[in-house]
């Protein structure tokens, strides 16, 4: 042994002496799942949080005319847009089908008749938000099946909510 090996346990031996309690693990394991208990409820918080902003968020995309990407326009001078409108008779078998909406000043827009029961119509119309519905046989107003944004009409019935964005 050299001479700072004898010191080190020369000094160690004057150490005082201490004895562990039996007890002493299962306290440290104790304080141990206390704090992992403590924190839990944060971890749960959280998950809370980001689940309520989620359910927020998918609400305010799909039943709203919210755009899933805003465009913004600066300069303000947006033009037209073309959109597609398509109808598919499921049941019945139309002779005629329009289209008519804000974008007409509610007069009707014969559509076009693809294959089978399916009816397009392309509109050249400004970004913006418009109501509007389909017209079966010049007879009966029905809104959109396929879309999933629709308010009151006033009369009644209901209207389906188009947004056309601008950018």
């Amino acid at each position: 042994m050299d001479r700072k090996e004898e010191k080190l346990i020369h000094y160690l031996e004057q150490l005082p002496q201490t004895t562990v309690p039996s007890d002493f693990s299962f306290r440290v394991m104790d304080r141990i799942e206390t704090k992992q208990q403590r924190g839990c409820w944060l971890v749960n918080f959280k998950k809370l949080a980001i689940v309520s902003l989620s359910l927020v968020f998918l609400t305010l995309v799909f039943f709203t005319d919210l755009p899933l990407f805003p465009q913004f326009n600066i300069s303000g001078l947006s033009g037209y847009r073309r959109v597609e409108l398509k109808f598919y008779a499921l049941s019945e078998n139309p002779k005629t089908v329009a289209v008519a909406g804000d974008f007409s000043d509610w007069n009707t827009l014969q559509m076009e008749k693809k294959d089978g029961n399916s009816w397009v119509i392309t509109l050249k119309v400004k970004p913006g938000k418009y109501q509007y519905s389909f017209v079966i046989d010049g007879e009966e107003w029905i809104p959109d099946p396929d879309s999933y944004r629709r308010i009151e009409d006033g009369f009644g019935g209901v209207n389906s909510v188009l947004v056309v964005n601008g950018g």
